[in-house]
């Protein structure tokens, strides 16, 4: 996968996150409502094509595909969340604002691509951590 010069952005997006929960600033409660109800509908409209996610598609996903309780139970599941547009097979398909590059022209695409922000990749991961983690 393609990462523009930009690349930067992903890791000084993560800085600033630690370095305001370091010093106590949290989203207010209204805010962080809304960004778990924008990642629920960010992941009910392009994960479950291929995802079971929750309660939004208990019976659909594709059979190859781990459902997102499935990768939740995984110790890594917060990191692969946060970059899971750099693990296969999401390069092919996914594209982040100013993060990645786009598709070449010369290749075909075989899917409608999906266009995310950042933004929304946290809203989507805000989404993902109110759904129950499997135990161990």
């Amino acid at each position: 996968m393609s990462i523009t010069s930009n690349a930067f952005k992903r890791c000084r997006h993560l800085a600033v996150g630690c370095a305001l929960a370091l010093i106590g600033a949290t989203p207010s409660a209204a805010e962080a409502t809304e960004d778990v109800a924008r990642g629920a509908e960010l992941a009910g409209q392009h994960c479950t094509r291929c995802h079971v996610v929750g309660d939004l598609n208990p019976t659909g996903g594709i059979e190859s595909t781990p459902s997102f309780s499935g990768i939740k139970y995984l110790a890594d599941w917060e990191r692969r969340f946060g970059e899971f547009y750099i693990l296969p097979p999401h390069p092919a398909l996914v594209r982040i604002a100013d993060v990645t590059a786009d598709r070449d022209v010369s290749q075909p695409a075989f899917v409608h691509e999906i266009h995310l922000t950042l933004e929304d990749v946290d809203a989507i991961l805000a989404f993902v951590r109110t759904l129950p983690t499997p135990d161990r």
